[in-house]
C-alpha cells in the first residue's frame, strides 16, 4: 500500500552483520538479571534518511529518559527492512531491546514468541491512550506495546469545486454527479484496495474477522455477511449504477487528477498530504461521509508502536522506556512530522486540534477500527483485490463476491496454519 513504502531486503548474511554493526544489545536469555544501568538499544520505523526530523526528536526523549534513570541510549540510524531483520536477529540475541513498527504486524512477531508482554507487576494506565491503540497493540488478551500515533484516511476536496462535501454517501453522490463530465469527476478512489473500500464493508455490518474476547477469531470471517454484501454492493453502485468513478482508477490515477484539477473529491490519507502541498494543490480535507444518516463509515486504522524485545536482557528498563515514550513522545513526534498523536492529552492540545488534517484523522479514528493485527491478514489482500476488480467491472454480483472471496481466504487460512 502505498503509505507503507517497504526498503529493499538484504540477504540473511547481510541482516546478521548489519545487526552485530548496530550495537544490538539483547540476548537470548530472556530471564537474565536486570543490568544496573541497562543499555537499551531502540530501532524506529521512520523515513530512511539519516537525519529525519522524527528520529531527532526520538532520541532527544529516549535520553531524557536515560539521563532520568541512569542509563544509556543506543539508537543505530535507520535500518532498512527492520521487521524483517529483527525477525531474524531478535531470537539469536543481535536484535534491539525495543522496534517500533505499524501495528498489523504485532501478530508475526508475537506468534514466533520474539515480543515480551506487558510484564507482570508494571502499571500501564491505559486510560491515557485511545482506546483503539491499546486494542492495536493487544494480541491474545495480553498487552505487547504502546501505541505513539495513528493514522487513517479521509476525503480530499478542491475548494473551488466543492464549496462542501455533503455529509452524507447520498448528498456526496448527487454533488459528484453535477461534476462529471469527461475528463472532469466529481468524485474519485482506488476502486479496487481493499484497505479504502473497508470503510463501505464494515460500515454496514461486514467485517474480515470476529472479534470475541481474546481477539480476532480467523476462523469466523464476515465478509459473505449481509453487511458484508451491501458494502460491496454499494462499492459496485459507485461505478456501475452512478457511473461516478471508472473501474480502472488506482491511487496515482486519482491522486494525478487531483492534482491537475480534474477530481473534485478523492479518499487519501495523510501520506498524500506533503505530495499535494509540494505540487501547490489547492485542497481542503472532510471527514468521510456517513453512509446514512445513522451508519458512519468505519475505516482502516493503523497505530503506529513500540515494543519489547522478548529476549532482552532488560525486559523491565525497556518496558519503561516504552511506557515513557508513549507518554512524553507524542507531541515532539507531532511538531516534527505532524503524525497524530494516540496519547489523549496530547490529541486535545489547541495545536493538535488546530490542524484540519489531524481533526480529519482523529475522525476517521473515531468511527474506524485497527486493521485486524493477526497473521492471518496477510492471506486477506490479494483475494479481496481479485474479487474487487471483478465487482467493479460487473463481472459479478456482490453476493458472488463476497462468496468467492470469503472462500479463497478461508482456503489460504488452513494452508498458511498455525
Amino acid at each position: 500500500m502505498k503509505r507503507r513504502k517497504m526498503f529493499v531486503s538484504l540477504s540473511v548474511v547481510g541482516v546478521i552483520a548489519t545487526m552485530a554493526l548496530a550495537g544490538g544489545s539483547a540476548s537470548p536469555n530472556a530471564r537474565a538479571a536486570e543490568a544496573k544501568g541497562a543499555t537499551i538499544t531502540i530501532w524506529d520505523f521512520f523515513p530512511a534518511q539519516e537525519n529525519a526530523p522524527e528520529r531527532g526528536a526520538l532520541i532527544k526523549v529516549a535520553n531524557q529518559w536515560a539521563k532520568k534513570t541512569g542509563n544509556k541510549i543506543v539508537h543505530p540510524g535507520p535500518i532498512s527492512d527492520s521487521i524483517a531483520k529483527f525477525k531474524v536477529a531478535a531470537p539469536s540475541g543481535r536484535g534491539p531491546d525495543i522496534i517500533m513498527f505499524p501495528h498489523d504486524n504485532l501478530g508475526q512477531l508475537v506468534a514466533p514468541g520474539l515480543l515480551a508482554p506487558q510484564p507482570a507487576g508494571f502499571a500501564i494506565s491505559r486510560k491515557l491512550y485511545a482506546k483503539t491503540g491499546i486494542t492495536a497493540f493487544t494480541y491474545n488478551g495480553k498487552l505487547y506495546g504502546l501505541p505513539i500515533a495513528t493514522e487513517s484516511y479521509f476525503l480530499f476536496y478542491n475548494p473551488a469545486l466543492v464549496k462542501k462535501p455533503a455529509s452524507t454517501w447520498a448528498g456526496l453522490i448527487t454533488q459528484a454527479k453535477r461534476l462529471t463530465q469527461g475528463d472532469q469527476f466529481g468524485f474519485l478512489w482506488d476502486t479496487t484496495n481493499f484497505y479504502y473500500d473497508y470503510s463501505f464493508i464494515r460500515g454496514f455490518g461486514g467485517y474480515v474477522f470476529k472479534v470475541t474476547k481474546s481477539g480476532y477469531d480467523k476462523n469466523r470471517l464476515g465478509l459473505a455477511t449481509a453487511g458484508g454484501i451491501k458494502g460491496l454492493t454499494f462499492i459496485q453502485d459507485l461505478v456501475q449504477k452512478h457511473n461516478l468513478v471508472p473501474a480502472t482508477t488506482t491511487t496515482n490515477v486519482m491522486e494525478g487528477k487531483f492534482t491537475n484539477g480534474q477530481a473534485a473529491m478523492i479518499i487519501d490519507g495523510p501520506w498524500a498530504v506533503q505530495g499535494f502541498k509540494n505540487a501547490g494543490v489547492n485542497f481542503k480535507v472532510a471527514p468521510l461521509p456517513r453512509l446514512t444518516k445513522t451508519l458512519p463509515a468505519r475505516p482502516f486504522i493503523g497505530m503506529q508502536g513500540f515494543a519489547v524485545n522478548r529476549h532482552s536482557k532488560n525486559v523491565r528498563a525497556a518496558w519503561d522506556l516504552v511506557r515513557y515514550l508513549s507518554i512524553h513522545f507524542p507531541l515532539p513526534l507531532y511538531k516534527a512530522s505532524g503524525r497524530v498523536p494516540v496519547l489523549n492529552s496530547v490529541a486535545k492540545l489547541k495545536i493538535v486540534r488546530g490542524n484540519p488534517v489531524t481533526r480529519a484523522v482523529i475522525a476517521s479514528s473515531k468511527t474506524g477500527e485497527p486493521m485486524p493485527n493477526i497473521p492471518a491478514m496477510g492471506v486477506v489482500w490479494a483475494p479481496m483485490a481479485d474479487v474487487l476488480s471483478l465487482l467493479v467491472q460487473g463481472k459479478v454480483t456482490p453476493r458472488e463476491a463476497a462468496t468467492t472471496a470469503q472462500e479463497r481466504i478461508a482456503d489460504a487460512i488452513k494452508k498458511q496454519g498455525g
